[in-house]
């Protein structure tokens, strides 16, 4: 009868380390599986290589812009006004991507769009309030401008 009446008794504490160890292998399962390699070679990634690369993804999608607004850059005084020219005539078809990276690029100078902000028709009359003209993978003239410098992705005008 001892036995009967023991069984009863080890039976929740049997049921509660079931419990336990199905948890357990449960949370190690989950561990396991999300698990990526990355975690361990996120200690090997050179720092400078991947600097670089997460420093020139948004100028991927127009090859040489950077290079170029970093030329115009260093060919302009400070607070100098710049109108931006570029081979797209809408805002959202490329021409926003470019003005609002040549005001990241551009610190300290004003830059002049000539397409109107969410629309798409030119405003050369913006060219009144600009100083120079940076034309990007476009090579324009445009009257009451010089050539000021030029590289293989485009060209600076300065104003006359």
């Amino acid at each position: 009868m001892q036995a009967a009446t023991e069984s009863p008794e080890t039976a929740p504490d049997s049921r509660a380390a079931a419990k336990r160890l199905a948890a357990s292998a449960a949370l190690l399962l989950i561990l396991i599986g999300g698990f990526e390699p990355f975690y361990l070679r996120v200690f090997r990634i050179d720092r400078a290589k991947e600097e670089a690369s997460f420093a020139a993804m948004p100028y991927r999608k127009m090859t040489g812009l950077q290079d170029f607004l970093k030329g115009v850059d260093a060919h302009t005084p400070p607070g100098a006004r710049i109108a931006i020219w570029c081979p797209f005539r809408q805002w959202e078809g490329g021409y926003a991507y470019a003005y609002y990276r040549a005001s990241y690029l551009l610190p300290g100078k004003q830059v002049v769009p000539l397409l109107a902000r969410n629309e798409d028709h030119l405003q050369l009359a913006n060219l009144a309030h600009a100083d120079y003209l940076a034309s990007f993978d476009d090579e324009i003239e445009a009257p009451g401008f010089d050539d000021n410098w030029r590289d293989p992705y485009g060209i600076l005008l300065k104003k006359r």
